[in-house]
């Protein structure tokens, strides 16, 4: 079962800690109005949750919904955290599948959006699964900390606490996805995989000399047909992605700075200036001078454009 939370909201929590039952020990009936966490650390823990059983051993994450009953079903010895919250923004998920899918799609759009973006392009929803394991996380860390800062109760300690509880909660939601979308790998097509691999690499190095023939040995793949299903996966050629990143920087520097633009066609991989010159008004629709002008309040020094 998958559970959908608005990440642009911090949870409320209302107690965290760490609890250890070196004597087995049966949990007590209860309803409650709150969500609540439990981690294990080590040991089991038997419990229900609407008459449902779920036997937790150590690395499983446990999320308990509001104002359904849940109690112990048998005594067992247990180490492990626990969170007390309220969230107005989780929800069960209406259908797993395309929830899944979502949060695929997401991460799609997250791939190819500009990095430099002050707006994420993506949708802040995510998916967290009511059970998993998290041992692949540093769960530890995460929680050890903030139940220390629980119990020393210092200044906006809860607000450190729900910010704490709020990372380790997209944690598992990432780690969620990345095991889904590991468990595709062998049924994707090797150029499906290889859009994603081509994508990370130009976004990395759209700075260096990039060719066809580099691409293609790279990625052991036809230049012609790798790019014809990198333009159905992204919208765009190969080079017109590369290019649309080289633009999209260079008026980040332009902007920002008062590097010749010489200077700037350099740093984001473009020798020929005249040539940058020439790119940059077919992608942005304006020369670098007027583009300069337009976001610079102040003139700019004498000299400063080669």
């Amino acid at each position: 079962m998958l559970l959908t939370y608005d990440t642009t909201v911090l949870p409320r929590v209302r107690m965290m800690g760490r609890v250890r039952y070196h004597e087995p020990w049966c949990h007590f009936s209860r309803v409650i109005d709150e969500y609540i966490l439990y981690v294990i650390r080590d040991g089991d823990m038997y419990i229900t949750e609407n008459g449902v059983p779920a036997h937790l051993k150590a690395g499983d994450c446990f999320l308990l919904e509001p104002n359904l009953p849940h109690e112990g079903y048998q005594a067992a010895s247990c180490d492990y955290y626990y969170a007390h919250f309220k969230h107005e923004r989780i929800k069960r998920a209406e259908d797993d599948a395309l929830a899944m899918e979502a949060m695929k799609e997401n991460r799609r759009k997250s791939l190819i959006g500009y990095n430099l973006d002050e707006i994420d392009p993506t949708d802040p929803v995510v998916c967290i699964p009511k059970r998993s394991n998290v041992s692949g996380i540093d769960y530890r860390s995460i929680l050890h900390a903030a139940s220390e800062v629980y119990e020393r109760r210092e200044e906006q300690y809860k607000r450190y606490v729900s910010a704490q509880l709020h990372l380790f909660l997209m944690m598992v939601a990432h780690e969620y996805l990345n095991a889904a979308c590991l468990n595709e790998e062998s049924t994707r097509r090797k150029s499906d995989v290889a859009v994603d691999a081509l994508i990370r690499y130009l976004n990395t190095h759209y700075t260096e000399r990039i060719t066809s023939e580099g691409i293609s040995e790279r990625f052991e793949m036809n230049f012609d047909y790798l790019n014809r299903v990198f333009s159905a996966a992204t919208g765009n050629t190969i080079f017109y992605y590369i290019n649309l990143l080289r633009i999209s920087n260079a008026k980040q520097l332009i902007a920002t700075t008062n590097l010749s633009f010489s200077e700037i066609a350099y740093l984001v991989g473009i020798e020929d200036r005249y040539y940058f010159t020439r790119l940059f008004k077919r992608y942005a629709g304006m020369t670098p001078t007027d583009y300069y002008k337009a976001a610079h309040t102040l003139p700019r020094k004498e000299g400063g454009f080669e």
